[in-house]
């Protein structure tokens, strides 16, 4: 008889291939909604810095094993692009239903105004020949 120990060790070392449970698929893979980023992080870096991100998304299937119980299974996945685009529209929804989006006409937004040192700009020029081709 093998060491009990020997065969827990041997279980858990297997790769993925190997540590499938033996039963049923009762139900595939289901996205289940959560999400999450991944990066390669060193203590070191700034946290601050522009930094690249994988999306990850959670889903989960149900096996029925030989003896009639059923296993949960849950797995993080790269996410597809219509997942990731899902997600960038519904965050953009978000943004625009709690007016945290600035438009280009919002007054926080947009250039201040000319300082008039008293000199006339480009644009009062071409104002002054539309006015004088008219006239």
């Amino acid at each position: 008889m093998a060491n009990p120990l020997t065969v827990i060790t041997n279980l858990g070392s297997r790769k993925n291939g190997g540590n499938e449970l033996q039963g049923v698929v009762k139900r595939d893979w289901v996205p289940t909604g959560r999400i999450d980023f991944a990066t390669k992080v060193d203590r070191n870096d700034d946290p601050t810095q522009p930094s690249e991100f994988k999306l990850l998304v959670e889903e989960h299937r149900i096996i029925e094993s030989v003896a009639g119980n059923e296993h949960l299974e849950i797995q993080w996945r790269l996410a597809a692009l219509n997942e990731a685009k899902t997600v960038v529209t519904q965050y953009h929804k978000y943004l625009k239903d709690n007016s945290l989006i600035k438009s280009i006409s919002d007054p926080e937004v947009l250039a201040p105004a000319p300082k008039d040192n008293g000199a006339p700009s480009a644009g009062s020029e071409r104002r002054d020949w539309a006015k004088r081709q008219k006239d």
